[in-house]
């Protein structure tokens, strides 16, 4: 590959300005570049060219005509993460600040192009642990929760739930402190944002309840002793709830998988209320929709992978307190979706039936016959 870029430089007129199609050019060229990267090796003429184009072509990222803003964007997100890692700071930093203004840009496909690459950087390592990035992104990614176009709203809404997922990867790092990140404020305009994409268009609601999920996942125990906060809770545990029983398919097994998510803050509250709850039966107002939502998945939904999902997330609590008074019922359900398991023979759900077996016997040590 680096023998046939050097003959096509050998042929460029560097005396004109770079276009759209040489930038699409640029990105069809760089995603072969990171397929080509394995094992973690790359080449140091990769890097070279990255250099390259990044010290020539990059400036105009932030000029020129919209359809070049657009594929400068497209450019840069087809970066591998390896690649980037080898990059020097002053190059990696000269990317995202470009990025940054675009993400605001005055043409739609442009700030569309600029969120979903400022969504798969805050994926990289180098930056994902870096506050003031996330933070950066963030404000960003927010400033265009109001946008009226939908592309916009769908990428945006899909970087912040890599944003998120990315602050879960970097909370299992000792000594993780959310507060470095993001403000109570900023974490409540994450939530809400989600909760209101959660209900919206069909395009936003898999995102959105990524979002709930790994969010509420990171959250630290003080803010759910919080009155306003649990207000926002609920109503996004609604959200949840909502997607779990309704929507595309997609939407379900993510709102299922949100919920997982959220069962493995060991802080969230569910269930009993406090040491007295059990004795007073009173539990937290969200118990009786999330677990109705995912045993009825469980037993009901048709495709295999919601009903996977369903049931993770009904194994997740380990203490029987955070069932509430729901237990019985759950169990019922799980040995009901055992007996249908049994009962399928369909060849073409074999594997995923499989999978179902798999989670409702080894996870919850359900018996196996009557």
């Amino acid at each position: 590959m680096p023998a046939l870029w050097n003959k096509l430089v050998s042929e460029f007129d560097h005396n004109l300005p770079v276009s759209s199609a040489s930038l699409k050019f640029f990105e069809a060229y760089a995603s072969a570049i990171a397929e080509d990267v394995k094992d973690d090796q790359v080449k140091p003429e990769y890097v070279d060219w990255w250099r390259t184009i990044i010290e020539k072509y990059s400036q105009q990222a932030s000029t020129g005509s919209s359809a070049i803003r657009v594929a400068s964007c497209d450019c840069f997100a087809s970066m591998s993460r390896d690649i980037f890692e080898c990059l020097g700071y002053r190059e990696q930093r000269l990317i995202v600040t470009l990025l940054y203004p675009l993400a605001s840009d005055t043409d739609h496909n442009v700030r569309a192009a600029a969120c979903r690459a400022l969504g798969v950087f805050v994926l990289f390592p180098s930056l994902r642990e870096d506050p003031l990035f996330v933070s950066d992104m963030m404000k960003a990614i927010l400033e265009q929760r109001n946008d009226k176009i939908i592309l916009v709203l769908v990428r945006s809404s899909w970087a912040l739930a890599n944003m998120c997922d990315a602050l879960v990867l970097e909370s299992e790092n000792e000594g993780f402190n959310l507060r470095e990140y993001m403000s109570t404020s900023e974490w409540i305009d994450v939530l809400s944002y989600a909760t209101s994409a959660a209900t919206d268009n069909e395009k936003l609601r898999s995102n959105a309840v990524r979002t709930i999920g790994s969010l509420l996942r990171i959250t630290p125990r003080e803010y759910f002793e919080n009155t306003r906060i649990v207000s926002l809770v609920s109503h996004a545990m609604d959200g949840l709830v909502k997607n779990i029983e309704s929507g595309s398919l997609k939407t379900r097994w993510n709102a299922c998988h949100a919920v997982s998510n959220v069962f493995l803050n060991p802080y969230f509250p569910i269930g009993y209320i406090g040491e007295e709850g059990r004795g007073g039966g009173r539990v937290y107002p969200w118990t009786h929709d999330v677990y109705e939502a995912l045993t009825q998945s469980l037993v009901e939904c048709k495709n295999y992978k919601v009903r996977i999902n369903a049931c993770l997330a009904l194994s997740i609590p380990k203490n029987k307190e955070k069932y509430g008074n729901k237990l019985d019922m759950i169990l019922s359900c799980i040995k009901k979706a055992w007996d249908k398991c049994q009962a399928t023979e369909e060849y073409s759900e074999l594997k995923y039936k499989t999978q179902l077996e798999n989670q409702v016997s080894n996870r919850i040590k359900i018996p196996e016959s009557n």
